[in-house]
């Protein structure tokens, strides 16, 4: 099953973005600008909005032909703050893909994530079905129906082939729905994303490269209790150090170790992936972990899993305290 976003803009109004993500919206993509002159009311109070919810969120910019995009960019700047992602939105009246490239370039020099291109396959069709090669992977869009309903029952009606890609790009989101029932509204454009949260983390960072916002800890932390354990985690795609956290008192870590379908080379005696046992046992026999100062390793390539053997020993009896185990990308 996929993740679910939406998209909207002024149209839809004041919109409780937090509704929505309470109830299991996970990403929301806000109209920001048009061409050189146009700003969504509502962009600056979306977005606020977003921010409290915890929830990874973009802005797009609806590509005007007939407007330079040395015109369209300088906009946007005045408009989008550089951490937020911009998604060129490309349809109806919006010229040809060398506008668009350019606007990608110029947008990516300014230092602005671009993770996806909003091309539909009509408009790419309409345009003569150029290459899109070297653009940022596709937001597209089509729809079985135009009934109203819950967004998870809209997407079970959706073909497979649907997530099919063109112009030499692959369809990274899809907008499925243009009525779906989110936060007691309709109708409201729906999106899937077919992977995990902290995967649109990465990709929302992403500019075909490196990220080019600040790196940061994940916001879905794998939670430690106090007493003696041993915590099995997945590593997220896109994840390079990992981040060991007491918010109170001290964590000891006994041993850490990572493990991976080619991490590390070799085979263990019964013929399983070789574990990597680092810091097995750890530094000094084991590293304390003291209050808000984290120890961050980094993650081995091609390690896709780990566990963490530590000691937490109960600060005192006026809270209920856990240390976390975040991943930074």
């Amino acid at each position: 099953m996929p993740i679910f976003g939406i998209d909207i803009s002024h149209h839809q109004g004041s919109f409780d973005v937090e509704r929505a993500a309470r109830e299991g919206i996970d990403f929301f993509i806000f109209k920001a600008t048009e061409g050189s002159n146009f700003t969504d009311s509502r962009f600056g109070e979306n977005t606020a909005k977003a921010r409290r919810t915890g929830k990874p969120f973009a802005a797009y910019h609806y590509q005007r032909a007939g407007v330079s995009a040395a015109a369209q960019v300088a906009h946007i700047r005045k408009v989008v703050p550089r951490t937020v992602p911009v998604i060129p939105d490309v349809e109806a009246n919006s010229g040809g893909v060398p506008l668009t490239r350019d606007l990608v370039a110029r947008l990516r020099a300014a230092g602005y994530s671009v993770p996806l291109l909003y091309l539909p396959r009509w408009y790419w069709q309409q345009i003569g079905s150029p290459s899109l090669a070297g653009l940022p992977p596709l937001w597209s869009s089509r729809y079985p129906d135009n009934n109203v309903g819950d967004i998870r029952d809209e997407y079970a009606d959706v073909p497979a082939h649907y997530w099919n890609g063109y112009g030499g790009l692959r369809v990274a989101v899809l907008q499925f729905t243009s009525s779906a029932r989110v936060a007691g509204r309709s109708p409201i454009d729906g999106n899937a994303y077919r992977g995990t949260l902290a995967q649109l983390r990465a990709l929302f960072r992403s500019s075909g490269g490196a990220p080019s916002i600040p790196q940061q800890e994940d916001t879905m932390p794998v939670k430690l209790n106090v007493g003696t354990h041993a915590q099995s985690f997945q590593i997220p795609e896109g994840a390079d150090k990992l981040a060991i956290n007491c918010p109170h008192g001290e964590l000891k870590v006994k041993a850490l170790l990572f493990v991976g379908d080619r991490y590390p080379d070799g085979k263990e005696e019964d013929g399983l992936p070789k574990f990597d046992f680092r810091g097995n046992p750890t530094p000094d026999g084991g590293k304390t972990i003291h209050r808000l100062r984290p120890w961050r390793v980094e993650i081995p390539k091609g390690a896709t899993s780990g566990a963490l053997y530590y000691e937490y020993p109960k600060p005192d009896d006026r809270y209920e305290y856990y240390g976390s185990l975040d991943f930074v990308y």
